[in-house]
């Protein structure tokens, strides 16, 4: 069932977006357990915190670019709820992105409650 309200709908993007507070890039998938593997490491990569705008109609999104090291294939994008350790709170796959020589990634995060 859709929430009804477009308050509740945005209550509900806000608390999704606290709770995916950094994102992270991975070189095979994270999997769905909440714990974190597969992470990128190396040269000056780090995960990014998420600047979430303000939801409408139960929508959010955050753009973040991030430092890749050489030699890197991305897998997939990951949402985290802290900027080490922390739980993986939901990962999505990007066609195979190889990084031979250091370079940039800027992923665009977006969330719908319906």
């Amino acid at each position: 069932m859709a929430i009804a309200t477009t308050a509740e709908r945005n209550s509900l993007a806000a608390k999704y977006g606290t709770d995916a507070a950094f994102a992270a890039l991975f070189t095979a998938d994270p999997g769905t357990t909440g714990t974190v593997a597969n992470e990128v490491t190396g040269g000056s990569y780090a995960r990014k915190a998420l600047v979430w705008g303000a939801p409408v109609n139960g929508v959010i999104t955050a753009t973040v670019t991030f430092d890749v090291p050489g030699g890197v294939t991305l897998t997939h994008v990951g949402l985290c709820s802290g900027a080490t350790g922390a739980n993986l709170i939901d990962r999505t796959a990007t066609a195979n992105q190889p990084f031979t020589d250091p370079g940039t990634y800027t992923y665009t995060a977006t969330f719908t409650q319906s």
